[in-house]
Order: structure tokens, then sequence, then C-alpha cells
């Protein structure tokens, strides 16, 4: 008897191998998740081309790579008129997570909306969200806080259970009102001073320098 290539020998000649491999045969029709790199992006429109990083294989046992996938939506993680955005880079990794329906009209309007076509579980419709997965370095002091920082750690903000620290060759501050405890030490603030030979008790200080 004639092997099929692309069915188990123990399932070639049962019942229940038979329906496994339909199964086995349907699924490869549909999409779920991979992991993938950034091929572009644009920061504007937050769309990103991405590249599938499983290749696909034949029922001869060979490898083929899969196509890449254009105007992917990138998962912003934001609520409440707030929202974190990353500026990727051309190589970065993440995951393509296939959605159930044609997602097209959704992304014209952002509002509810039917499938455009009966394509379901496609990376036609797929949202990619970024995983720095490798390459990075917390330090042993930030073990249990919370950080966001730069690959090697240099500059960072770790927000632990009673202080939040924050790490870097330089900080900019841009305010027109900066505040401590209640207390103006912004442009416009004053330094409280003991009484001098002419009366004085403050001085404005001026824009610091």
């Amino acid at each position: 008897m004639t092997q099929i290539p692309s069915i188990d020998p123990a399932d070639s000649e049962d019942f229940t191998g038979a329906f496994r491999h339909i199964f086995g045969k349907m699924m490869q029709s549909v999409d779920g998740m991979l992991p993938a790199k950034v091929i572009s992006y644009n920061r504007t429109t937050n769309r990103a081309t991405v590249q599938p990083l499983i290749m696909m294989l034949t029922t001869a046992d060979t490898t083929v790579q899969r196509a890449t996938i254009a105007s992917v939506p990138v998962f912003q993680y934001g609520a409440g008129d707030f929202l974190l955005s990353f500026p990727l880079k051309v190589g970065d990794l993440g995951w393509i997570k296939a959605n159930d329906r044609d997602i097209s009209l959704f992304l014209q309007s952002y509002s509810n909306a039917a499938p455009n076509t009966i394509r379901k579980k496609s990376f036609s419709d797929a949202v990619f969200y970024p995983d720095v997965m490798r390459g990075y370095t917390i330090a042993g002091e930030d073990a249990d806080n919370a950080v966001l920082q730069n690959l090697d750690g240099s500059v960072k903000i770790s927000l632990g259970a009673d202080k939040i620290k924050i790490t870097a060759p330089s900080v900019e501050i841009v305010s027109t009102t900066l505040t401590h405890n209640g207390v103006n030490i912004g442009d416009t603030h004053v330094h409280t001073q003991g009484a001098d030979s002419g009366g004085d008790t403050q001085q404005n200080t001026g824009v610091p320098q």
C-alpha cells in the first residue's frame, strides 16, 4: 500500500486516525499566533509590516518561508486618554495574533462593524504584540519593582513599594509649574532668607541656571 506523505503511518488504517488526519489538515488553514519580527513600521498610522518566524512544512518535509504581512495594527497599551508608545525598529520581535473574523471594516471606522468577508482566523486580520524577549538586563535592586528602562538599564524609572527611582545621565523636566511638597521650585520660585542688614527677607532668584 502506498503511504501518503503527509499522514502519520499509525493513522493510515485507523478510523480515529483518519479523523485525526482530517482535523490536522483543517487546522493547517487556520492561523492562530506566531512569533514575528518587524520589517517596517509607521508610527503615525501605528501599522507594521511583519515577517512570521515559523516556516511552513510541505508534505515532502521541506520548509517554506511564510510571506510578510503588511499593514498590521500594533498593540499599544492605553486607556482613559493615556497610552504607552514605543518606537518599534526594524528587527524588533513580537507576536502576531489572528482575529476570529475579518476586521478590515472595523479598522476603517473603529466602531461596530460587520465582517467584510467570510475570512476566519487569518493573519490577514492579525494584531502585532511587541515583545523584547531577550537581550535586556534587570538590576538586582529592581527584582521586586516595576521598571521602564532601556535594554542595559542605564536609563530607567523604577517603581518600588516605597519609592520611585530615576536613573539617567541627564534628566530634563519641561513644566511651567514644578512643586515639591506644595512648594514652588520651578522657574518663578523664590528662596526664603533670613533678614539682612537691609531688612530683606526673600529674594526672587529668577530662572534657575
